[in-house]
């Protein structure tokens, strides 16, 4: 009896994060108004995590290839990133993309939110102008896809503050 072993690989993951580049519709969520629980302890994501009680959205400003670089200008967790080229991503199998979005103002509700998250295939409702780049969820016909979600203590959010909300996701 012969013996077979099949596992996904680089350029699988390379593919995905292709996919993720060159997709036009995505957007940075924020969501989870109420606390987590009576103390506010915040839960770990899992895999089946969803953007809870969704407030709003951005769209996505910069969604790049980056790679692990110690002279990086982007830090995450204390790892620093540079974005690359969409042709040196496909040279090298590169599997990470940077997503960021500016939330500036009153774009979005001042209100205290908890979640934030990489959502893609947003339909905006038939009464939602075409072409805006923040949203509530209300302005929302179906939410989409989370991708990536992240659990947090409370943002409380001001009109008169600018947020810069930036994720690396790895594939």
């Amino acid at each position: 009896m012969g013996v077979s072993y099949t596992a996904s690989v680089a350029g699988m993951r390379a593919f995905q994060a292709l996919h993720l580049v060159r997709t036009d519709n995505i957007w940075i969520g924020i969501g989870k108004q109420e606390p987590w629980n009576e103390s506010d302890n915040v839960p770990e994501v899992s895999g089946s995590s969803q953007l809870s009680e969704p407030i709003g959205y951005k769209k996505a400003e910069k969604v790049r290839f980056v790679i692990p670089d110690p002279e990086g200008d982007i830090v995450q967790f204390e790892q620093r990133w540079t974005i690359i080229s969409e042709e040196e991503a496909m040279q090298s199998l590169v599997r990470w993309v940077y997503v960021a979005a500016w939330i500036t103002g009153t774009e979005l509700p001042a209100v205290s939110y908890r979640q934030s998250a990489i959502v893609t295939d947003l339909v905006l409702a038939e009464a939602t102008l075409p072409g805006k780049l923040a949203v509530t969820a209300e302005e929302v016909s179906s939410h989409g896809y989370a991708l990536v979600v992240n659990n947090r203590s409370p943002i409380h959010r001001t009109e008169d503050q600018r947020e810069f909300l930036e994720f690396i996701v790895e594939f």
